[in-house]
């Protein structure tokens, strides 16, 4: 009689003993898949207490925020950073439990800009009181500078020849027009400007199309030596306005490279120009191809002014120039040296430059054989234009 009671006791026992395993079976498995959600993210995650400790990180938040995790937990989170900003924010959202968000600039090195959100977090057993999520916004900031300076110097070099040609105008209208001593100057300069707005546009659109991988190249195996005398003859009227002597040294035997014609003529048109542009009266400009292991070199070498060193680094930037003002009244736009580094690596090659004041530039653009293309680029990466 008192069997049949004890026996159904122990099997809802039992049922309810298995209900509750399936139950802490089904919590696991949910903890598990979120410990692996959290340890894939990208953005840091990490756990603070009431009292601002550590009690949680994801390997993102050691990698964003630089702290390895036998160096965190026990200490306040913001014992690691000391960041007033910091503070503050954390201090806000856990006096009224709002989340937040902030940037903040961490001074390296290397210097960081990192997004925070900041959330109150209740309830667990970790006795966490919040969660902040950080993610490493560094390279899209950097981004974002680079492009709102190129909008800059883009308007800024558009501005001054439009701002020429509008006072041309105006004077000619104002009477100047009548006027044969003059006249004829002022329609001169306008072209000038007007020729230089269009080289200007020209080379946005190219550096455009190439950086928007839009250009596809035509390679075929190429020979150099043919290629850069022809360059070497078209540029002979700007040689002697110059007072600049050229000289071509390149073997018979010069390996094939591969390369799209009109692309590698670019490519030295603009260093030529340069050379012969920055160089001083009397000066030289030599140019020498010559073959090097898998490689085919072509140094073009001049006796101008040269490059201090601090320039050296952003000599291939956009925009970027060494003497603002000598290169704007010879007709620069400020992007050769940007679309000649973009050219060349477009062909699997590099480009370099070695200078030094008063003594001229080297320019050395590096393609690979027809035969072969290496794996990688020799030497240094070449520095970010002159």
């Amino acid at each position: 009689m008192f069997a049949r009671p004890f026996l159904e006791e122990w099997r809802h026992a039992q049922v309810r003993a298995d209900q509750l395993q399936a139950r802490l079976q089904v919590l696991e498995s949910q903890q598990y898949q979120a410990e692996v959600i959290l340890a894939s993210m990208v953005e840091g995650v990490c756990a603070l207490d009431k009292e601002g400790y550590v009690v949680w990180l994801n390997p993102a938040a050691q990698r964003v925020l630089g702290l390895p995790a036998h160096q965190v937990f026990g200490k306040r989170f913001l014992d690691l950073f000391r960041q007033p900003d910091l503070d503050t924010l954390i201090t806000r959202v856990l006096a009224l439990g709002e989340p937040e968000s902030r940037e903040l600039r961490l001074f390296g090195p290397p210097e960081r800009v990192l997004s925070l959100q900041v959330a109150p977090c209740e309830g667990g057993t970790t006795g966490a009181a919040l969660v902040l999520v950080a993610q490493d916004v560094t390279e899209t900031r950097r981004l974002e500078g680079l492009r709102r300076e190129f909008v800059a110097n883009v308007s800024h070099e558009l501005k001054t020849p439009l701002t020429s040609i509008r006072g041309l105008v105006e004077t000619l209208l104002g009477g100047a027009l009548e006027d044969p001593a003059h006249n004829r100057r002022f329609v001169g300069l306008i072209e000038e400007d007007t020729v230089r707005l269009t080289r200007l546009i020209d080379d946005l659109l190219d550096l455009s199309r190439i950086e928007s991988k839009a250009l596809v190249l035509q390679p075929q195996a190429i020979t150099l030596r043919p290629l850069l005398e022809q360059l070497v003859a078209s540029f002979q009227p700007q040689l002697q306005a110059g007072q600049v002597s050229l000289s071509l040294v390149a073997p018979d035997d010069l390996p094939l490279v591969s390369g799209d014609v009109e692309r590698l003529r670019q490519i030295f048109i603009n260093l030529l120009d340069n050379a012969i542009k920055f160089n001083k009266v009397g000066g030289r400009v030599d140019v020498t191809a010559r073959s090097e292991g898998p490689w085919v070199r072509v140094a073009v070498q001049d006796t101008g002014s040269g490059i201090p060193a601090p320039d050296l680094p952003r000599i291939f930037e956009r925009f970027y120039r060494v003497d603002k003002a000598r290169a704007r009244a010879l007709g620069g736009t400020g992007l050769g040296l940007a679309i000649v580094k973009h050219l060349v690596e477009l062909h699997q090659g590099t480009v370099s430059v070695e200078s030094c004041p008063d003594q001229g530039s080297t320019f050395t653009v590096s393609l690979p054989r027809a035969e072969q293309r290496p794996p990688a680029a020799p030497g240094r990466p070449p520095p970010p234009r002159r």
